[in-house]
């Protein structure tokens, strides 16, 4: 199953620091975290007890060539178009994927 790089802050950390420290521990790549842009805001029903809002960041600058640096949890990395994405993809990241192409600030997922 394919998902973005992500994570959860820890705590007393900014949000936007958060998401390039993810970044690097899953991809090895460095990131500006002043740079990310808020692409969307997912409100995401995991299941009937509980929900969660995710802040997805886009960003087109980094250091280093990425990696799977997390293969204890990922088998690999890809590249993908996402406006086709592969049928593995799963759901949630999908939805915060197809929210940020159609302009989408924020979106419900799994109400």
């Amino acid at each position: 199953m394919l998902h973005l790089p992500s994570g959860h802050l820890d705590e007393g950390e900014p949000i936007r620091a958060g998401a390039a420290r993810e970044a690097h521990a899953e991809t090895g790549v460095r990131i500006d975290s002043a740079g990310l842009r808020l692409a969307t805001v997912v409100h995401h029903r995991q299941r009937p007890d509980l929900a969660r809002v995710g802040m997805f960041f886009a960003n087109n600058r980094w250091d280093r060539e990425p990696y799977n640096a997390g293969p204890h949890k990922c088998g690999k990395l890809l590249w993908c178009d996402p406006a086709v994405l592969p049928s593995n993809t799963i759901d949630y990241p999908a939805a915060g994927i197809r929210a940020d192409l159609a302009g989408t600030s924020i979106t419900a997922h799994g109400w």
